[in-house]
């Protein structure tokens, strides 16, 4: 089984988020192994395909230190290794079953796109110690089923934030999406993603939080096609639409290359 290494919402000014995509013929891997082999790619996630018919695959995502229910990032880095390695048409839309229920992705030209459901939040008082482990003054505090989403004042806010990491982690729940309004060049809103509890400090291009963050910034801006950047180091850009019970996400990714044997 060979491993490919894809940049999802990479551009001409942003990395992306790497990840790993294995594609299984003859069936996927015990969990155990393919933790494993997550945990020696040491990338953000590693993504295992199991084909069940024509543009239809089961998928399973692994980080370096568990299984993710979700990942979105992953599954884009899925649909360009398929489209651009494994010959399948570029017409062809995707299928991919998962354990939170189907996701589904298409091509545009140099862009694909994801299509996800909705995960709403609900405000909240900030957890003790949230504040202070992000360092900056929070304006709202929201809770999703597995996240924390948290805005601030400002895009420079969020792109200044060094988070305690060890104090985050402490927190009950997954992850941490923090959020600002955009500031100017069309971006709506922007945004930085923290899952140290995962064995991800940051995440640097995070599909599913958008599938929080669409809802929130639709409520607050009035609109439900906009354009958002994630402030990493990496950076990436990506379209979010808001679509009834479901979010389209899409943005360009590149294969980059054959990893090294992980098997």
């Amino acid at each position: 089984m060979e491993t490919w290494l894809v940049d999802a919402f990479a551009d001409a000014e942003f990395r992306g988020n790497p990840a790993g995509v294995v594609l299984c013929p003859d069936g996927l891997p015990p969990a155990g192994r393919m933790q494993e082999a997550a945990r020696s790619a040491g990338l953000p996630t590693l993504a295992f395909l199991h084909p069940l018919a024509e543009g239809h695959y089961r998928v399973r995502w692994f980080t370096p230190g568990k299984e993710l229910n979700i990942c979105g990032h992953a599954t884009v880095a899925s649909a360009c290794y398929l489209h651009e390695v494994g010959g399948v048409d570029d017409g062809l839309p995707l299928v991919f079953e998962t354990g939170a229920g189907p996701l589904y992705t298409h091509r545009t030209g140099d862009e694909f796109a994801i299509d996800l459901p909705v995960m709403h939040t609900a405000p909240v008082a900030p957890p003790p110690g949230l504040q202070e482990a992000l360092g900056v003054q929070l304006t709202s505090c929201e809770r999703a089923e597995d996240d924390i989403l948290v805005e601030v004042g400002s895009v420079d806010e969020v792109a200044g934030l060094k988070p305690d990491f060890e104090a985050l982690a402490a927190i009950d729940c997954r992850g941490h999406v923090v959020t600002a309004r955009g500031g100017k060049d069309g971006v709506d809103f922007v945004s930085r993603t923290f899952f140290p509890a995962l064995g991800v400090d940051e995440d640097q291009v995070c599909v599913s939080a958008h599938c929080k963050l669409a809802p929130y910034w639709a409520r607050r801006l009035g609109k439900e096609t906009m354009s958002a950047l994630q402030l990493s180091e990496r950076g990436g850009r990506l379209s979010v639409a808001l679509a009834g019970d479901r979010v389209h996400v899409a943005g360009p990714a590149v294969v980059r290359r054959r990893l090294l044997d992980l098997w």
